[in-house]
This record gives C-alpha cells, sequence and structure tokens, in this order.
C-alpha cells in the first residue's frame, strides 16, 4: 500500500518529535562555508588535547615556530552541524569537534563528507588527539604523544619521545620512530619500524610487520603479541637481547645468530624458542595465539 508523504505525517505526525525530509540538495552557501582557523601562542612547551570525533585529524611539526595552528576544512558539511569547543591556558590548548545529535527521522541521498581538522605545532609537544571515526596521521613531532582511533587508518612517521597509541579498526603504519612504542590493536593490519628503546606492541586480528632499526638499544623488557596473525620481526645483528618465542597454532623461523638456550616442538603446548643474541641483554617475548612466527636480521 503507498502511502503519501502528506498522510504519513497526519497517520504519525502527533507520535514523533521531530521529522526532516532531506531531498539532497543543498544551497550553493552550505557547500562552501569558510574554514574555521585559529592560533594559539605558545611560550614553553606546547600541550594539545585535541578529540575531533568523525573528522579526520592531521598533526605535523612547523619547526621553530611558537603557536599552535588548527584549521578545519567543512568540505561540504556546515559549521552549525557542529559543536566546536576550544581554551587555551597557557601553553596548554584543548580542542573539541563533535557533530550534534540529530533529532527525528531524516531521509537523504546525498553521500556526508567529515570535515578534516589540520594542525600545526612546535616539534617539543606533549599531545593527546582522539578521533572516532577519522583517519589519523602524525608527523615531525617529539614528546609524550597518546593516541586513540575507534575507526580509522593511523599513520605516524617522524616522531620521537614515548608514542602510546590505542587503535580499534583500522590498518597501523609507524614509521621512523625514535623511543619508546607502546601499541595496542583490535582489528587491521600493522607495519611498524623505529629506534627503540622498549617495545610493548599487541594486536588482535591482522598481520604485524616490525623493524628494529639499526642503533635501538632496549633499556627494558619487551613484549610483542598477536592474537590471530602472521608476525614478522627484524633485528639489528648488533642488539643484545634474550629472545622467548611462542607460537600456540603456527610455526617458527629464526635466521638469527642465535646462541641457543632451547626449541621444542609439541601438539598441546604450541612451538616455543629460547635464545641469545649477541651475549643477551633485556628479554624480548614474542607470542602468537594463531599465527607463523618469522625472525630475521637486517
Amino acid at each position: 500500500m503507498r502511502i503519501t508523504a502528506l498522510r504519513f505525517l497526519r497517520l504519525f505526525g502527533s507520535s514523533l518529535p521531530a521529522l526532516v525530509l532531506t531531498a539532497g540538495v543543498f544551497s550553493p552557501a552550505q557547500a562552501s562555508a569558510q574554514d574555521w582557523q585559529k592560533s594559539y601562542p605558545i611560550a614553553g612547551k606546547a600541550n594539545l588535547s585535541i578529540a575531533t570525533g568523525d573528522a579526520a585529524l592531521t598533526l605535523r611539526s612547523c619547526s621553530e615556530c611558537h603557536a599552535i595552528k588548527i584549521n578545519v576544512d567543512w568540505r561540504d558539511r556546515h559549521p552549525s552541524d557542529f559543536n566546536l569547543k576550544e581554551v587555551q591556558s597557557g601553553d596548554q590548548v584543548t580542542f573539541q569537534l563533535e557533530e550534534k545529535a540529530q533529532m527525528g527521522i531524516h531521509f537523504t541521498v546525498r553521500n556526508w563528507h567529515s570535515p578534516q581538522v589540520t594542525v600545526e605545532t612546535p616539534a617539543s609537544l606533549d599531545l593527546e588527539a582522539k578521533t572516532s571515526d577519522g583517519a589519523l596521521k602524525i608527523s615531525g613531532v617529539e614528546g609524550n604523544l597518546q593516541l586513540r582511533t575507534s575507526d580509522g587508518a593511523v599513520d605516524v612517521e617522524d616522531v620521537g619521545g614515548s608514542l602510546h597509541l590505542t587503535a580499534s579498526d583500522g590498518s597501523i603504519k609507524i614509521h621512523n620512530l625514535t623511543g619508546t612504542l607502546e601499541s595496542r590493536s583490535s582489528d587491521g593490519r600493522a607495519s611498524i619500524d623505529g629506534k627503540f628503546s622498549g617495545l610493548q606492541v599487541h594486536t588482535s586480528d591482522g598481520s604485524l610487520d616490525l623493524n628494529v632499526q639499526e642503533g635501538s638499544r632496549l633499556a627494558s623488557s619487551s613484549r610483542i603479541e598477536s592474537s590471530d596473525g602472521h608476525v614478522t620481526v627484524h633485528l639489528p645483528h648488533s642488539l643484545a637481547a634474550d629472545l622467548d618465542v611462542h607460537a600456540g597454532d603456527g610455526k617458527i623461523e629464526c635466521t638469527l645468530p642465535l646462541t641457543m638456550d632451547g626449541f621444542s616442538s609439541d601438539h598441546g603446548s604450541g612451538h616455543n624458542l629460547r635464545g641469545h643474541l649477541n651475549g643477551g641483554g633485556p628479554t624480548i617475548t614474542i607470542h602468537t595465539s594463531d599465527g607463523n612466527v618469522s625472525l630475521s636480521g637486517q
């Protein structure tokens, strides 16, 4: 039975708080809203807390600058669709962008594009960045970096200090990190390389390719885990470390010049390898529940 829009309103209008019928045609004024921009002067070390909701976030260093600059490209959205909150206290800047809740029932035939947030900061930076459903790209900064994304690709390049990453669903690429890494991802391939002083990496569902560059010096024990996925680890021949490797349901391949402590292979307990590289040092534990482990030098 066909029900016209007018009859639908008569039948159900009194029981709905709001009803919006959108035809997918928008005025040019909506599509060409000017970017939002602001610059925050910084006297000492920059400290930024930023949450962008579904908007993609790109943050990069402006080298010797003394300000945090934030730009919001609304793309084909209207600023009135969002709540934007920002405040500065000394060298601490807090920025939050979130889409307003939509009341009623909305019919639309147009694909929305989320806004794009671009940030330039001094190279020395303490950062807390969050996205809900948007890509996250960080480059050229050094400090205490805490990143979190629920559903979006992560691309981190040329950063230093202490990196803490939590990602729920999306690929991860970390290139040329110097310092410590603590990364936990749920679903997506991870590719990581850098000069490390400490490593804690966990993936739930996705392959992991880890390249520990020449010059790395582990200051403490490190752990690499995968619940379901192949793990490939490349270690420099100069690294001094103990290795403790376990593959629950998969094989272990190792071409490193290890002094072996032991190797066991049992259907009930999986495959296990223990050994020393360059006389031994802090322990690197590598554990997979369902996936192969490949170890090689470089």
